[in-house]
Order: structure tokens, then C-alpha cells, then sequence
């Protein structure tokens, strides 16, 4: 059987799309609209083994589940790693979905994660919902601040942000205008919280399908959010050994050499996924909040005796948990202060 390479440049509204043989010849070239029917009909229309091959963006999740059942392969990749398409003219939708269905052929491409399953993506939509709705109300709160300042009224603390609070605030304010622009922007900040509140609760409800998000919940530091906000990031726990997973989440130390000699100091590495840290982050702070001894607090007590740096042994932390959360998810076990501490610091 024939294997076919589809590269798809895909727009809100037109598909582009090129048909390319195993041997690199172009077979056919078409557009039609962004519309499941056209899709399906057009993929599902050509003979062999089909492979396809898009740009991550908005449609790509979408793409890929409704694509996987009539194609032998259907893959999202990285636009910022393929600057053939993304920097090179002549650029231009027939000329993009060519050189995607080039890179699909060789093999030249960084693959995008996508699952196949409708109830994990429509999880991760609601927990990222949830995320929009905090930092919806972080900013409102941010803008009430400098709309005070602006006026010269200096606040700190999140005690202008109740009934009373505000009310002060307002009245060392001699600018009646700005008076209500400040009472607008408290009453969108009261429906910010009602809402982020809403959205905390979809994800409480939704969360509890998911028996893994259970087993999170009972590391110390990790409540709901954070479990929520892991498994819904992670997915496939079996797509990360733990270094690849520290390296995804922005905890691997990274350097520039020359000749074997290094250009500046380690550091750590930026690309990745900023939520997974922040989770681990969040943990940390949690475990060492708590009352008691756990294993989370003997770790980085270990790690700190060793180490003797506190920023260092927090890292350190961060990445166990990360390793911790993925052993209980993947492997389907309970957590333990043996699963911290059983193999050293």
C-alpha cells in the first residue's frame, strides 16, 4: 500500500492542504473550508496509508480527534521549531501546507502532544478556564492599585480589596470622576470573583471523574488546584520520563558552552510548560506549611544539609514532587513518605 503525506496549513476559516507521495512528488493540491465535513471527506477520500500534518494552534486539538480515526497518522507540530514554514518566503497557505507535507515525509518536525480523548481534553479546557478567571481578577486587582496610585494613594495589603477597604481608598480620592471610575472597576472586580469562584467549582465537580486527581490530593502541599492543574496538563503520564518531565515543567539547569567552556552561568531552562512549575511550586509551599512532619519537609531538609543553599533544595523539592505526582499517576499507587525519601536525597 502507497503511503500518502497530508500537510494541512488550516485558518479559521479555508484549509490548504497538499497531497505528497513517498517519493516527494506532489499529487494534488486543494482548499476548502475549516469545516468537519471538508475535512473528513478529503482525508478519508485518498487511497494508502495517510499521514497528516498541521501547525499547532486553536484548531489543532480539534483537528487531531476528529482526523485520528481516518488517517493512519495525524500529528500537531511546533511552529516556532520549523522555520522553513514559519520565517522563509514566499510564505502563503498552498506554500505552507507543501512544505508541512515536506517535513511530514522526512520526518523533520517537532510533534505537539494531543490526547485522544474527548473527557481529558474537555478537562484541561475547564482547568485552564479556571486559570483565565484568576488571573482575570489578579489584573482587576492590579488595575484598582495603580488607578489609586495614580491619584497618590499608595495601598498595600488585599484590605482595600473588601467592603470597607475600598470605601477608605475611594474617599482619600478628591477626583470625583475618578471616584467612579474606581467604583466600576470594584463592581467588575466582585463579578471577576464571582466568576473565578463558578469556575473553581466546574473544576472541583469535573475533577472528581478522575480517580488519578484523588490520589494527588493525599501528597502533602497538593491540594484539589494543584492535583487538578497536574493531571490535566500531563494527560499521558507514560509521554515523560522524570527528567523529560523537570525539563517540560521549566526545572532542568541548562548552559551555553564553546570549545567545553562555559558562556555564562546555568540557569534554568525557560521553555516548557510554567504551569507544572508554578504546581510544584505551590506544593512546596503548601508541604511546608503543614503541621507536622512529612516526607516533602524531610526531603528538602536533606537536600539544604547537602547542598547548603536554600534555593538550590527548594529546585531540588520541586523536582521530587514533580517525580512523586507522575510516579502516582502513571502507576496507579497511593502516596507514601517512603516515595520522597526511599531512594536518597
Amino acid at each position: 500500500m502507497s503511503e500518502v503525506y497530508i500537510g494541512i496549513d488550516v485558518g479559521s476559516k479555508t484549509c490548504a492542504a497538499a497531497v505528497r507521495s513517498k517519493g516527494g512528488d506532489i499529487q494534488m493540491e486543494r482548499e476548502f473550508p475549516t469545516t468537519e465535513s471538508d475535512l473528513v471527506e478529503f482525508v478519508s477520500g485518498l487511497d494508502g496509508e495517510v499521514s497528516v500534518l498541521f501547525e499547532e494552534g486553536e484548531l489543532a486539538g480539534w483537528m487531531y480527534r476528529l482526523l485520528l480515526p481516518h488517517a493512519e497518522s495525524v500529528e500537531a507540530c511546533d511552529p516556532k521549531r520549523n522555520a522553513w514554514v514559519y520565517k522563509e518566503k514566499p510564505k502563503g497557505d498552498p506554500v505552507d501546507a507543501k512544505k508541512l507535507s515536506e517535513l511530514l515525509r522526512m520526518g523533520s518536525y517537532k510533534v505537539v502532544y494531543h490526547t485522544d480523548d474527548e473527557n481529558m481534553a474537555t478537562f484541561k479546557i475547564v482547568v485552564q478556564h479556571h486559570q483565565q478567571m484568576v488571573k482575570n481578577t489578579t489584573r482587576i486587582k492590579n488595575q484598582i492599585k495603580s488607578r489609586l496610585r495614580q491619584q497618590g494613594v499608595i495601598i498595600t495589603g488585599t484590605g482595600v480589596y473588601t467592603k470597607d477597604g475600598r470605601h477608605e481608598a475611594i474617599a482619600r480620592v478628591n477626583n470625583a470622576p475618578v471616584q467612579h471610575v474606581l467604583l466600576q472597576v470594584f463592581r467588575l472586580l466582585d463579578d471577576a470573583e464571582r466568576q473565578r469562584d463558578k469556575a473553581k467549582r466546574l473544576m472541583v465537580r469535573e475533577s472528581g471523574a478522575f480517580s488519578a486527581i484523588g490520589r494527588l490530593k493525599k501528597i502533602p502541599g497538593v491540594a484539589t488546584i494543584g492535583a487538578a492543574r497536574f493531571f490535566a496538563y500531563v494527560q499521558d503520564p507514560s509521554r515523560f520520563n522524570v527528567s523529560e518531565l523537570c525539563k517540560y515543567s521549566r526545572l532542568a539547569v541548562v548552559g551555553r558552552e564553546s570549545g567545553g567552556n562555559p558562556l555564562g552561568p546555568e540557569h534554568l531552562n525557560k521553555d516548557g510548560n510554567g504551569t507544572l512549575k508554578d504546581v510544584s511550586r505551590k506544593a512546596f509551599d503548601g508541604a511546608m506549611r503543614t503541621k507536622g512532619p512529612n516526607g516533602i519537609k524531610e526531603f528538602y531538609r536533606r537536600s539544604l544539609q547537602r547542598t547548603g543553599d536554600r534555593t538550590n533544595a527548594r529546585l531540588n523539592t520541586q523536582r521530587k514532587i514533580l517525580a512523586v505526582m507522575l510516579a502516582i499517576m502513571r502507576d496507579g499507587v497511593e502516596y507514601s513518605d517512603d516515595r520522597v525519601n526511599g531512594k536518597g536525597a
